[in-house]
């Protein structure tokens, strides 16, 4: 940790040192500075549990895009700030902050890019993508995140081999613990982390790639390594995306399996009235239990252009339920 928060330091110190003198631009010249954010206000009545309403995201982007060498991203993030719940009324008793995001990008050449800070493992689309108003679901798919580390803090090397189709090589290396880890979260945190993705094409229309990672457990003498492939597929008539992933699991205490593995394949269809039907299966099976799960999401999604979308959905599941429990969900969705 103490590595990470110096390099974060430097990088902070350099980026004023840097731009303070520089003649061409002045750091604080407002266009080169970007603000944004998103809203996700979630309802959630899941089976034996009280039915509830919470801010599950509020997050905060600030971007800079000052030159080659210097250009910031942070987004900070306010999150799971409960509203209310049956039996117990009007809350707002908890307020929980992350920094989600910390980092500089450099452009070492044309093709390639250094990025230093804390950012999202390339490892799977969904957890690139983040936004709530950018997914389909107010549920995520455990695929997506369970099996490995979500984020990085350290060091990530972006190669293009084609800017046009977004054919590009990645590779990341976290070489001490997480910086800023979620308080009170029910994720392991990470020690050191090391992968590389291999995205064939990243468009409008089409994602592909193929993504591996080799992560060791903090306080722990667990390690975990993750092969993953990501796809979507988007036609005028519908959308489809999928991922498959599999993690094998060492000195994992109580092992049962060697490894967790599941996929999912998610169907969106549009329909009148800026409508879209969202179907979703998925399959995930556990190396510390002798039970899978398997979840069926059927939806509707309002999302009148991309910045906005309400959401509802039922999630049905079978099997293992500690982690997608049936119910009714939705959701409102809105980057400002």
């Amino acid at each position: 940790m103490l590595l990470i928060r110096h390099l974060i330091i430097g990088l902070l110190f350099f980026t004023y040192a840097h731009t303070a003198y520089a003649e061409e631009a002045l750091f604080f010249n407002k266009n080169k500075w970007n603000v944004s954010g998103y809203l996700k206000l979630e309802f959630a009545a899941a089976n034996n549990q009280p039915t509830a309403i919470e801010i599950d995201d509020l997050s905060l982007f600030i971007s800079g895009n000052i030159n080659r060498w210097i250009n910031p991203f942070i987004e900070a993030e306010l999150y799971q700030i409960p509203l209310w719940q049956s039996g117990e009324g009007l809350q707002f008793d908890d307020i929980n902050f992350i920094i989600e995001r910390l980092y500089n990008d450099s452009k070492l050449t044309d093709a390639t890019t250094l990025r230093l800070g804390k950012f999202l493992a390339p490892v799977s689309r969904w957890n690139l993508l983040h936004a709530a108003p950018l997914v389909w679901t107010t549920s995520r798919p455990l695929t997506t995140k369970y099996s490995f580390a979500n984020y990085i803090s350290g060091i990530h090397v972006r190669h293009e081999l084609d800017v046009f189709s977004g054919h590009a090589l990645e590779f990341y290396w976290q070489p001490y613990e997480d910086f800023y880890p979620k308080p009170r979260s029910k994720s392991r945190h990470y020690q050191s982390v090391y992968g590389a993705s291999w995205i064939l094409q990243d468009d409008l229309d089409r994602y592909l790639s193929f993504n591996i990672q080799h992560a060791n457990v903090k306080h722990s003498n667990e390690s975990r390594t993750t092969i993953g492939i990501n796809g979507m597929l988007h036609h005028e008539y519908f959308e489809l995306e999928s991922e498959l992933l599999s993690t094998w699991v060492n000195n994992q205490p109580n092992n049962i399996n060697a490894q967790d593995w599941g996929g999912y394949l998610q169907l969106s269809v549009p329909i009148p009235f800026d409508l879209n039907i969202i179907s979703r299966y998925e399959h995930f099976e556990f190396s510390h239990q002798s039970q899978a799960v398997d979840t069926f999401l059927n939806g509707l999604v309002y999302r009148p252009y991309s910045k906005l979308s309400l959401k509802l959905e039922w999630q049905q599941s079978w099997g293992s339920l500690q982690e997608n429990k049936t119910g009714l969900y939705a959701s409102v969705a809105v980057m400002f």
